[in-house]
């Protein structure tokens, strides 16, 4: 794949990324299911709205994750997108859990098609700086942030972004606590996963 593709390639999935996003959230809001808080309440949401910067900024400037800081962007990133991907495909999907994506297009694009793909770009292009081996600990910082948030806000607005992380659906805050550890498990199998793969082509580290 020459660069000029591959960058169109990116430029187009954010594209769609953005188109879905919008989307969803203007039909949402149309439908009164939706508020702006609501909308960047979900998980899903703040993962492709940092993959649509993440792919835009890579088709503007491929040679940018040369940068250790864009590189830890990008990896955590695809390790979001990734999560994404799984805990709907595994939790949400089979148990039919209302996620507020009103059209099966958009749901297919921000829950299947981008997921895969970022991950598919990952291990076609990994960055090329070297990933410092304790990597996993800061990509770790924004889901902890993210659980922090919802179980704070849950109780006071009487929602939660996902049924998982509801006290009364998930058999009390203990359920919601093992249902916490599964998602870390998944971020921490990822994280390991994309580290290493992006380690196999990196002989050495790359000036910032």
């Amino acid at each position: 794949m020459t660069e000029t593709t591959h960058r169109a390639l990116r430029l187009a999935l954010a594209s769609l990324i953005t188109v879905a996003l919008v989307s969803q959230l203007f039909i949402g809001m149309s439908r009164g299911d939706l508020t702006v808080v609501r909308f960047f309440s979900y998980f899903t949401v703040l993962s492709n709205t940092a993959a649509v910067v993440m792919l835009a900024m890579l088709a503007a400037r491929p040679g940018r994750d040369s940068n250790e800081g864009f590189a830890i962007f990008r990896g955590a990133v695809t390790v979001y997108m990734s999560v994404t991907g799984l805990v709907y495909a595994i939790i949400l999907a089979p148990n039919l859990a209302d996620v507020a994506v009103p059209e099966p297009w958009i749901d297919w694009t921000i829950h299947v098609l981008g997921p895969i793909l970022v991950i598919a770009d990952w291990f076609h292009s990994p960055p090329r700086h070297r990933l410092h081996k304790n990597i996993f600990w800061i990509w770790l910082v924004f889901p902890a942030i993210y659980l922090v948030y919802s179980l704070i806000r849950g109780p006071l607005v009487d929602w939660y972004p996902y049924p998982f992380l509801d006290p009364d659906v998930s058999n009390g805050y203990l359920g919601v606590a093992s249902w916490s550890l599964v998602v870390l498990g998944v971020i921490v199998g990822f994280s390991a996963l994309f580290h290493w793969w992006a380690g196999r082509s990196q002989a050495s580290p790359e000036p910032g």
